[in-house]
């Protein structure tokens, strides 16, 4: 009896810990910190969106293919851009299947494995560094100017890219490997939106703001009142103003308002502050009425890839990156542009340095590019003169005639090859440019000073042409 009486204490509280365990696991499921069901942490590219497991994860046990749809919603589009040098058509040929036997390189997780940071190395890959080795052990017979080099070398800066090689490839690097370091002609493409809206309407005057110098003394809302004069005095000189953007066409989402002047809805009593508040969607919504192509391409960077899935907008105290977290400054449209001003001046370098405290981000002030950006801004020189943060992070991408400002701010930077085309090499010659990008510490200083050397695929370059 004594016996029994023991296992009957002692199943209270098993039950008792399961009911304990339970209410846990349903409080962080529901409303507590769902991090608790990670299996693992996530690497830097998805860490925003780990709490979103549905945006991977389509159910709880996802197939390959499912998983592979999810990676390409995301990424499908950027690999087609820049003619994937691995695509998945490549490993389906039959000729290449026992290939697949050593790496299933038709699905993104067989390199990219998410929730395995003991072996994550750069851009999420999983996979020991010689992978290469699979596919391309006979290298040192096709190329012997190859045979010194080791298998965990081959995506070193400046050498091959497994997706990208769009700036790598023979073709081009023998073109241009005998550039000088600095072009006659150093300048960015010029933006082309607003002086094309202007040649469309040549006739249109810059609007005036109804609101503006609206009574402040009458009793209602007189600080409201002061905080509209204020916005709509700087408004009435920014480019919106110039291209027709009125304050109705961002504010007044409140029905009751709408349709009212303001101040007619002053002497009413039914403008309210929150009637000009706008939650982080609702500024991409307005703004894409305009910048379709330019919030298309916010809400896949860093900065803005956590508002298509739903989570609030991304701010500096989440960040891994090495920013001011004391301020606590939340990533919208108007973290960089001020809404009534919109100066590009204030976007293109002080939104940066307001939150990016690394060492390339805090050197950048004593750099030569910086230098360039003063004169610029101070009319000393041209237009696209000057090297701000905007010009390598947000580069300028031509398209025929039409020039427009990317606002992906990762899409060249890893890996920073990414970036010879569209950004150094409008200054600078290719051999320049690359072993620059290849030096990490000119890199940390913000390119004060010169590159060590000439980069090696140059040197296997002039060999290969000189030899021919």
């Amino acid at each position: 009896m004594k016996q029994n009486n023991k296992k009957l204490g002692v199943m209270p509280l098993g039950i008792f810990f399961t009911v304990v365990i339970g209410v846990l696991l349903a409080y962080n499921l529901f409303k507590g910190d769902k991090t608790f069901f990670l299996s693992g942490k996530t690497s830097h590219g998805h860490y925003q969106i780990e709490l979103k497991c549905n945006a991977c994860h389509v159910d709880s046990f996802s197939s390959g293919e499912q998983m592979q749809s999810a990676c390409e919603s995301c990424h499908k589009k950027e690999l087609e851009k820049v003619s994937d040098s691995h695509p998945k058509k490549v490993f389906l040929d039959p000729r290449n299947a026992e290939l697949l036997d050593k790496l299933d390189a038709r699905y993104c997780v067989s390199c990219h494995r998410e929730h395995k940071p003991e072996i994550t190395r750069n851009y999420g890959v999983t996979l020991a560094p010689d992978f290469c080795f699979h596919c391309h052990e006979e290298i040192a017979e096709e190329r012997p100017s190859h045979k010194e080099f080791e298998f965990n070398s081959c995506a070193n800066s400046g050498c091959h890219n497994f997706h990208d090689n769009s700036m790598l490839y023979e073709k081009f690097l023998t073109k241009h490997f005998d550039a000088p370091a600095h072009k006659k002609k150093q300048a960015l493409p010029k933006r082309t939106g607003l002086k094309r809206w202007l040649k469309k309407n040549k006739k249109k005057e810059p609007l005036v703001a109804h609101s503006a110098n609206v009574d402040v003394s009458q009793e209602m809302l007189p600080q409201l009142v002061i905080d509209i004069n204020n916005a709509t005095n700087v408004w009435e000189k920014s480019i919106h103003a110039r291209t027709e953007g009125n304050c109705l066409d961002c504010h007044y989402k409140n029905e009751k308002v709408v349709g009212s002047s303001f101040e007619e809805s002053i002497k009413e009593g039914t403008l309210k502050k929150e009637h000009f508040q706008l939650s982080a969607q609702d500024m991409l919504d307005k703004c894409s009425t305009c910048h379709k192509k330019q919030v298309e391409s916010f809400i896949q960077s860093k900065h803005g890839m956590r508002l298509p899935h739903g989570l609030s907008a991304m701010n500096t105290q989440l960040a891994r990156a090495n920013v001011d977290k004391q301020k606590n400054i939340e990533l919208t449209c108007q973290s960089c542009h001020k809404p009534h001003s919109l100066d590009v001046t204030y976007a293109a370098v002080d939104a940066c340095l307001g939150c990016h405290q690394d060492k390339h981000s805090l050197a950048y002030k004593a750099s030569p590019h910086f230098k360039l950006w003063e004169k610029e801004v101070q009319g000393k020189l041209p237009s696209g003169s000057g090297v701000s943060c905007a010009s390598c992070h947000l580069p300028r991408d031509k398209k025929g005639s039409r020039v427009v400002v990317e606002h992906n701010q990762n899409l060249n930077l890893h890996p920073n090859s990414k970036m010879l085309r569209k950004v150094c090499m409008n200054c600078h010659g290719l051999d320049f440019s690359l072993s620059s990008l290849s030096d990490y510490q000119l890199i940390d200083n913000n390119f004060q000073g010169q590159p060590v050397g000439n980069h090696k695929t140059i040197e296997l370059i002039k060999d290969r042409v000189n030899n021919k």
